[in-house]
């Protein structure tokens, strides 16, 4: 690194926002607490001192047809959850309601490669419930969807979820009944039509550090608004589980965990990098040096995982000196 600078270098290309894969790969040598404030730096000149809360219902789980190596949901795994169709839009809005006092986004999240009509109708439904009753911002991750009901959510002023996992050489790994391309076509397509869409992905799964940082930029070229970094929580009964279990890979280190969510606050700047499940079980007391480098972050209940009590992570929070909602 001694055709550089100093860390000076870095934080010049991330606020003009021209980091490439050669510099991320050098950032990894850095320590972590050098990210953190590189990233925190990056935050600043942003002038961004929020933390924006979020949270989600798992509105249908189980019995998902893909057979997503990490995912608790699949029928090709066999994991020990609670399994339900859609639930009626009236507890919906309840959750709805009761998450407005911590947060500003709440979403919708169903199992499955796509909704069907009535699902789809009904989840409208329940939209448009929310919209009238509270004064959250909705988003929504219902799979795969197409045109004219991404047109439908875009008037209903929806954002859409759709993570891309990983990176596009180590999809095949995780996945197989559906592509990558098959991910990509769906987010541009809610792009051109004017939709923002949340994608990001989990770290943790096995994937290398040239995995990551591709990620990353993969997501950079799609122009995504909001970028949900999610650490793998192994759940008994994935093949990912399995995997580690058998020590065929190892499972990510705090310090891991923390430089890759700083490097990918350094390679999007302006962007909203948000930080979603897996953070208390791979974090643990580490959670709090995090905000550093984070816009946002999920509260409340995963999909099929608990979070930590809420009160907590709002004094986390408040503690760091950061504006919480």
């Amino acid at each position: 690194m001694e055709e550089f600078t100093g860390i000076g270098y870095f934080y010049k290309k991330s606020i003009k926002n021209q980091l490439d894969k050669k510099d991320a790969s050098l950032l990894w040598e850095l320590p972590y607490y050098t990210l953190l404030y590189l990233a925190n730096c990056v935050k600043k000149h942003n002038n961004s001192n929020n933390i924006d809360l979020c949270s989600i219902i798992n509105a249908k789980s189980g019995l998902c047809s893909e057979n997503c190596a990490f995912c608790s949901q699949s029928l090709h795994n066999s994991s020990k959850i609670k399994e339900y169709p859609l639930k009626p839009k009236e507890d919906i809005l309840k959750q709805a309601k009761y998450i407005e006092k911590y947060s500003n986004r709440f979403s919708i999240v169903v199992s499955g490669k796509t909704v069907n009509d009535r699902e789809y109708n009904e989840i409208i439904d329940a939209i448009k419930d929310i919209k009238k009753e509270t004064n959250l911002k909705v988003c929504a991750s219902l799979g795969l969807l197409d045109n004219s009901q991404l047109k439908e959510l875009k008037d209903l002023d929806v954002r859409i979820h759709n993570n891309l996992e990983t990176s596009k050489e180590y999809f095949d790994k995780i996945c197989t009944t559906h592509t990558y391309d098959d991910k990509v076509k769906s987010i541009t397509m809610a792009k051109k039509i004017g939709l923002e869409v949340c994608s990001g992905g989990i770290i943790g799964l096995g994937e290398s550090l040239e995995n990551r940082i591709n990620l990353f930029y993969e997501l950079k070229e799609l122009d995504v608004e909001g970028i949900p970094i999610n650490i793998y929580n192994p759940i008994k009964g994935t093949k990912t589980y399995e995997l580690l279990n058998n020590n065929a890979i190892k499972q990510i280190t705090p310090i891991e965990a923390l430089k890759s969510i700083a490097i990918c606050k350094l390679i999007l700047p302006n962007k909203d990098v948000r930080l979603c499940g897996g953070r208390e079980y791979n974090l643990r007391d580490w959670q709090s040096l995090s905000l550093l480098a984070i816009d946002g972050l999920m509260i409340g209940n995963y999909l099929t995982t608990n979070g930590r009590n809420i009160e907590d992570d709002i004094k986390m929070i408040v503690d760091g000196g950061f504006d919480g909602k």
